[in-house]
C-alpha cells in the first residue's frame, strides 16, 4: 500500500467513496492504515500538542493521507502566520490543510503556495453557540443556498475538498454535483465523495453525545470499564499475580543475598 498522492485523490471523484477517520495516537493510526482507510485527520489542542500528535500518527501510518487543522486564531491574524502553521504542519507530516472555520479568502494564500487545503461548511462546531447548538443546517432554502456559496468560494480559492457537515442529503448531492472538489460527508447522506466518521464513535470510546449519522462497531469504553474492574477484583482476591506472573531466584542465591544485608 502507498499513500495517494493528491492528483490520484483527486481523480477518486466520482469513482468510488472515500473514507476518512480520525487518530490520535500511533495505535489507532495504524488500525486505521491497515484496514485501509484513505486519509486520517488529526489535530491538538494547540500547534506544539498539534504537531506532537501528527508525528505520532505519522509514526502509525506511513502511507495514509493525513489531514490536519491549523489553530485558527493565528490563521486569521496574517497570511504569514498561516502559511509558518501549514509549514510546521506539512513538516511533521501532514498532508492536507483542514481547518473548520477559516473563511474562503483565508486558504487562498496556502493554495497558492501549493498546500491542498480542506474547507468545512453546514454545522461548524467552532461556531455551534451561533447556532444554538448541534443542529442541521440547510433545511431552509436560505441555508442550503448559503452552503452552496460557501462551498464555490472554497474551490474559488482553491481548496481541494470540504467537509459537509449535517446538511440535507439533496443539497449535499446537488452540490457535490457542482463543484470539482472533493466533498467529504459528515452526516450529509450518501451521495457526497466520501465519509467521515470520529474514531471514537466507530470504537465505542466516545463517552458523550453521539450524533444521529454515527455508527458504532464496538464497544470499547464498556470493553475498558470491564477489564478495569476485573483487574480490580483479581488484585483483591490474590488472583494476581499468580505464579507464573513472577520472578523467582535459586535458594542459594537469596541465601548469599540474605546474608548480606543482615
Amino acid at each position: 500500500m502507498s499513500k495517494l498522492t493528491i492528483k490520484e485523490l483527486l481523480e477518486l471523484k466520482g469513482k468510488r467513496q472515500l473514507v476518512l477517520t480520525t487518530a490520535f495516537d500511533e495505535w489507532t493510526a495504524r488500525a486505521a492504515e491497515e484496514a485501509g482507510v484513505d486519509m486520517i485527520v488529526s489535530w491538538g489542542m494547540n500547534l506544539e500538542h498539534s504537531k506532537w500528535v501528527i508525528s505520532s500518527v505519522r509514526k502509525g501510518a506511513p502511507n495514509t493521507l493525513i489531514g490536519s487543522g491549523i489553530p485558527s486564531t493565528e490563521a486569521y491574524a496574517s497570511e504569514s502566520g498561516a502559511l509558518r502553521l501549514a509549514g510546521e504542519l506539512r513538516g511533521v507530516g501532514t498532508d492536507i490543510i483542514y481547518c473548520s472555520g477559516l473563511l474562503p479568502e483565508k486558504f487562498a494564500p496556502l493554495a497558492r503556495q501549493k498546500y491542498p487545503c480542506c474547507g468545512h461548511v453546514g454545522y461548524l462546531p467552532v461556531e455551534n453557540t451561533w447556532f444554538g447548538g448541534p443542529r442541521a443546517v440547510g433545511k431552509t432554502w436560505e441555508e442550503a443556498l448559503h452552503v452552496y456559496k460557501t462551498t464555490m468560494a472554497l474551490e474559488e480559492a482553491g481548496c481541494i475538498a470540504v467537509e459537509m457537515e449535517v446538511v440535507p442529503e439533496k443539497v449535499a448531492a446537488e452540490i457535490s454535483k457542482r463543484t470539482k472538489m472533493l466533498v467529504f460527508s459528515m452526516g450529509s447522506g450518501p451521495y457526497c465523495d466520501g465519509h467521515f466518521l470520529f474514531a471514537s464513535d466507530l470504537l465505542g470510546t466516545n463517552i458523550g453525545h453521539y450524533p444521529r449519522h454515527s455508527i458504532t462497531y464496538s464497544h470499547m469504553y464498556k470493553d475498558a470499564v470491564r477489564v478495569f474492574t476485573q483487574y480490580r477484583k483479581d488484585i483483591e482476591s490474590g488472583a494476581y499475580p499468580a505464579k507464573n506472573h513472577v520472578i523467582q531466584i535459586k535458594d542459594e542465591e537469596f541465601e548469599r543475598f540474605m546474608a548480606e544485608i543482615e
